[in-house]
């Protein structure tokens, strides 16, 4: 699998410049801002390649098993209404998959 290294930095750089204006940051901290920031381009990165390979038929059985569980906890609710969002992502995905083979 692939990424775009050069499209990570850029938003990790547009990013950083942001919150150095918005949280009015000194410029020696430039380095621990970026740094920041670059963790969280790749992690959207990982998350957008990983979330298109996954099918709707797989997350709707993460989805099952969450919602079989006896006592949910708060970080429970919110990854069900993650995988819900990413199961309907995948299934728009498929439907339009199979319309463009048939």
């Amino acid at each position: 699998m692939t990424y775009n290294t050069s499209e990570i930095m850029k938003t990790a750089w547009k990013n950083t410049r942001v919150m150095m204006k918005v949280m009015d940051y000194w410029p020696r901290d430039l380095r621990k801002v970026f740094a920041v920031q670059l963790k969280a381009a790749w992690k959207a990165a990982k998350k957008a390649t990983g979330e298109a390979v996954r099918t709707a038929k797989e997350i709707s059985f993460q989805i099952m098993r969450l919602e079989c569980k006896d006592t949910l906890q708060v970080s429970d609710f919110k990854k069900l209404d993650d995988l819900r969002a990413a199961h309907r992502a995948a299934f728009a995905r498929e439907a339009t998959e199979t319309k463009v083979a048939a």
